[in-house]
């Protein structure tokens, strides 16, 4: 990857197939990593698999009622050594990886406590604010309040990482959104998820029944299912042939499932459960003639490339970073990839009858189809996890350290530093946008440097008065908001309700969340590292690779 070999942490809540989105993304950057650098995991599941190549440490499940996250970084404050990590004394890291607010704060504490040598860097997987607004848009008070929390945890821990990293166009522009406002403003890169690339499906011939797949939580209002299972239905009350299957229940609740989503789509909708087997889920993807992503809302979406990279077809809600990278002329040329992209309606009423319309035009349109994956599954050999983990690297470990946490802790408040951006290019390839006149090293979504871009006059005049400005970013405009977390006229939704509050104030680059945020419970201030006295072996407790201690890497 870079030449030089790392010592990297990754801390993660759970990690592995089946067990959500982060989870999966954790176990493939680990992996990926492991190949050119010595990695640990570390996870708050005591039933966590072996990761090839990578040493994976657990700790005790949490007791009923207790957050996972709570609970890693509770139990992240304590001795290190009772994990199996290293003695802090001999500072063994040199990278610590968080994942959003899920296990950012652990991160960073065992930065500041234990590590601190080491840098952060501050992963996010989905946008706080906007995600709360659609999840809860029919509880619009629920909404403000999981958005106000949320988003506080994440500000809070991007301030004292060394860089924040998107997955994807969109949510690196949400995250240097975020990051604007905090007392140091870290730098900032946009990683793309790898793609395994398989060889290419045998796909049915075209005329019989079109096989749609979506994957995730099926029981998920913001996954859009429902929306799937009546447009399935629409198309063949006209005539058409197409069945939808859905991969994510719980086994044991899989009928409740099932029988929810088939009020909406009837007999043309299957659900099947969650499986933590790769050679399963693969199987389920490659009986697929199109692959579906109907969210209202999406960070990424890892359904999508992971499709491509089998050579089938997708199609992906205009609201995600994968419409966003697919999108993208400078990574696969003019309009590429934009017949992935079901556009969203004005009016939500509609989505149904939209996701019906591109469907149909799947179905007409076959053979180009498939023609058109084949490409985009070509084109994404350049972006494998190995890929993904060499950029992410060589932009962490570049950081000026005048640029880092640990400076900004000692520096002049007056000070004025800019943060950098990077990129990752095709083959891993790390690119500062905004130098450069083509390709992936020009300006793009997501990809302008400081002083260019539509927002350029609006930063440039935050700078002058000494604050530093957020990007107006995709999801602040979905959200009807300003880069600076003002609304815009004519938006709604929660901020309505927010409005009104007594007390509350518009606060800079806070999207839906405007009043003063809450503080963070238990994330400690740069606490200090206390000595270490020799650790005593636990009774039972095997030492750091020995049989039993979850080391999984091959000797």
């Amino acid at each position: 990857m870079t030449g030089q070999r790392y010592r990297i942490l990754a801390v993660c809540t759970r990690s592995g197939m089946g067990k959500g989105g982060i989870p999966v993304f954790n176990e493939q950057i680990a992996v990926a990593l492991g190949r050119e650098h010595e990695v640990t995991v570390l996870t708050g599941r005591s039933d966590t698999a072996p990761h090839e190549g990578v040493r994976v440490l657990t700790m005790p499940d949490p007791p009923e009622g207790v957050e996972e996250e709570v609970w890693l970084k509770q139990q992240v404050a304590q001795d290190p050594r009772v994990f199996g990590l290293p003695d802090p004394r001999e500072q063994p890291f040199d990278l610590i990886i968080g994942h959003s607010r899920f296990s950012g704060p652990a991160a960073v504490v065992l930065r500041d406590a234990w590590y601190s040598e080491a840098r952060v860097a501050h992963f996010l997987h989905t946008s706080p604010e906007r995600l709360a607004e659609v999840k809860y848009e029919l509880e619009p008070e629920r909404a403000l309040t999981k958005a106000l929390t949320d988003s506080a945890i994440e500000r809070e821990v991007m301030a004292r990482a060394d860089i924040v990293v998107g997955v994807g166009p969109l949510l690196t522009e949400e995250a240097k959104r975020l990051a604007s406002t905090g007392p140091h403003v870290p730098d900032a890169h946009e990683l793309v998820p790898g793609t395994k690339i398989e060889e290419p499906a045998q796909h049915s011939v075209p005329g019989g029944r079109l096989n749609v797949l979506a994957m995730g939580r099926a029981d998920d209002r913001l996954k859009g299912f429902e929306d799937a299972a009546k447009a399935v239905a629409l198309l063949n009350k006209s005539g058409y042939d197409v069945h939808l299957t859905i991969r994510g229940a719980p086994l044991d609740d899989l009928e409740r499932v099932q029988a929810g989503l088939r009020k909406f789509g009837g007999a043309h909708v299957t659900v099947e459960p969650f499986t933590e087997s790769a050679a399963e889920l693969q199987n389920t993807v490659r009986q697929a003639d199109l692959v579906i992503m109907p969210s209202k809302h999406e960070g990424f979406g890892l359904v999508a490339t992971e499709a491509l990279g089998h050579g089938i077809p997708v199609l992906v809600n205009e609201e995600s970073g994968a419409a966003q990278f697919l999108g993208e002329e400078r990574r696969f040329g003019p309009d590429f990839g934009q017949s992935c992209v079901v556009r969203e309606p004005e009016n939500p009423r509609l989505r149904s009858q939209e996701w019906a319309k591109a469907i149909q035009r799947v179905q007409a349109e076959l053979p180009e189809r498939r023609k058109q994956a084949g490409q985009l599954r070509e084109a994404l050999r350049s972006y494998s996890w190995d890929h993904a983990g060499k950029a992410l690297v060589e932009a962490a470990m570049r950081v000026p350290e005048d640029r880092t946490a640990r400076a900004a802790a000692t520096r002049d408040v007056q000070q004025k530093i800019v943060p950098g951006t990077t990129t990752q290019g095709p083959d891993g390839a790390l690119v500062t946008p905004g130098r450069g006149g083509s390709g992936v090293g020009g300006a793009g979504p997501g990809g302008s440097g400081p002083g260019s871009g539509p927002d350029a006059p609006q930063q440039a005049a935050a700078a002058a008065q000494g604050r530093a400005p957020g990007p107006q970013t995709r999801l602040a405009k979905a959200a009807g908001l300003t880069s600076q977390g003002r609304r815009t006229p004519g938006a709604a939704g929660a901020a309505d309700q927010q409005k009104a509050r007594p007390g509350s104030a518009p606060g800079q680059g806070q999207g839906i969340a405007q009043s003063a945020r809450p503080q963070t419970p238990g994330l400690p201030k740069q606490p200090v590292r206390p000595q270490m006295p020799a650790l005593p072996k636990q009774p039972g407790a095997p030492g750091p690779g020995a049989p039993g201690s979850g080391d999984s890497r091959k000797r």
